[in-house]
């Protein structure tokens, strides 16, 4: 697990923990950056994944930006030093007040309803927006992670795109760039790659495009033995697209699971091991307040017990301390669990402390970075 000193770390801090290896959220950045090489790109990092400044600046000083969804998100970006231009704002179902907020502090702000429009009127007056557009088409998958299908709240349905240069030229705004995001955790490079053939269709429809935003859903290991995207593949497909519609426009990206997820770790101890009708359980003293992610998307993250690692391999339901159905891992065979051993979730980077709360009235762990040997309390 990357030469992270767990147990150093738990003798100082304690448990329940997220700890962060900094040097990782740069490889990844710079493995997706090597892959667009050769396209004028940009990588925004989606900070929903995670919105702990250290981790922004680690992101601004290595050159990228920032996809923001909310003005609270936005007002950080700007506090740690990103440049209005460096932002993208692309919130759903947001107050007006939100967007034009966002609109005066000059990030590029993109529209997913068209409802938008005549509320914001003569605000838009001489002002460049985007587009979230949704193009009504389903890759598969968790659905509660898939934005561009016919059902999905996200984006402005294309069948809705006339009507938007209508409002331009009632309101005298440009529509600059055009955005789609189809989901999280896509598997398949070749779902992107349809993604983006049906996406560059509608560069057609607006003839002062800037830039086109490609948003992410780049898969990470969540096990092994699984497959990544070949990003390499991807970048050359959306290459080729821009080459075959003869667009001269800058791409850019939205990552944030991809950056972040597997720099992540849920560092736990064990409380109870407690024997059922059939099943045993192992009780952390953590739970979905702490990482939700199985819970609500059912997602596997692999779990380790490095207190014990040589131990014999038993069959436990991973169960958190929340008064709820709270279970992280269901007939998971692990080396033998006690009470006060160390059980580290991994893949916990993304999505984990950002959609954190004090549920039972449970504090939430603290944040440690290990970054070139060292640590840092977040």
């Amino acid at each position: 697990m990357e030469n992270i000193p767990f147990k150093q770390i738990v003798d100082k801090f304690g448990t329940p923990l997220y700890v962060y290896h900094g040097e990782h959220i740069e490889k990844q950045y710079g493995k997706l950056k090597n892959a667009f090489e050769n396209i004028d790109s940009r990588i925004h990092y989606a900070m929903k994944a995670n919105e702990n400044i250290e981790i922004l600046k680690i992101i601004k000083n290595l050159g990228g930006g920032i996809d923001a969804v909310s003005a609270n998100e936005v007002d950080r970006a700007l506090g740690v030093g990103f440049k209005p231009e460096d932002i993208v704002f692309t919130p759903s179902c947001a107050s007006v007040n939100e967007i034009v907020y966002a609109l005066d502090k000059k990030v590029n702000v993109h529209i997913g309803a068209i409802e938008y429009f005549p509320l914001l009127g003569n605000k838009l007056k001489g002002k460049k927006v985007g587009l979230r557009i949704n193009p009504g088409v389903s890759i598969g998958g968790n659905q509660k992670i898939a934005t561009s299908h016919s059902d999905s709240k996200f984006g402005i349905p294309v069948i809705f795109l006339e009507k938007v240069k209508e409002y331009q030229k009632e309101f005298g705004f440009v529509v600059n760039s055009l955005h789609v995001h189809a989901g999280s955790n896509i598997s398949n490079v070749e779902d992107l790659k349809n993604s983006i053939d049906n996406f560059f269709k509608y560069t057609t429809i607006f003839t002062d495009l800037e830039y086109l935003d490609v948003g992410s859903g780049l898969k990470i290991k969540y096990k092994e033995d699984d497959k990544e995207i070949d990003l390499k593949s991807y970048a050359a497909h959306i290459k080729s697209k821009l080459e075959e519609y003869k667009l001269d426009l800058k791409i850019k990206i939205e990552p944030g699971k991809f950056l972040v997820g597997n720099s992540g770790y849920l560092v736990t101890t064990v409380n109870i091991i407690k024997q059922g009708y059939k099943k045993t359980f192992a009780g952390l003293n953590s739970g979905f307040n702490h990482l939700i992610r199985p819970m609500y998307y059912e997602a596997y993250h692999e779990i380790v017990n490095i207190s014990n690692p040589g131990g014999k391999l038993k069959k436990y339901d991973i169960v958190g301390q929340l008064c709820e159905e709270d279970t992280f891992a269901y007939d998971r065979m692990l080396n033998e669990l006690r009470i006060g051993d160390i059980v580290i979730i991994k893949s916990a980077g993304a999505y984990a402390a950002s959609m954190a709360m004090d549920y039972n009235l449970r504090a939430k762990p603290k944040e440690i970075q290990f970054k070139n040997g060292k640590l840092y309390l977040m």
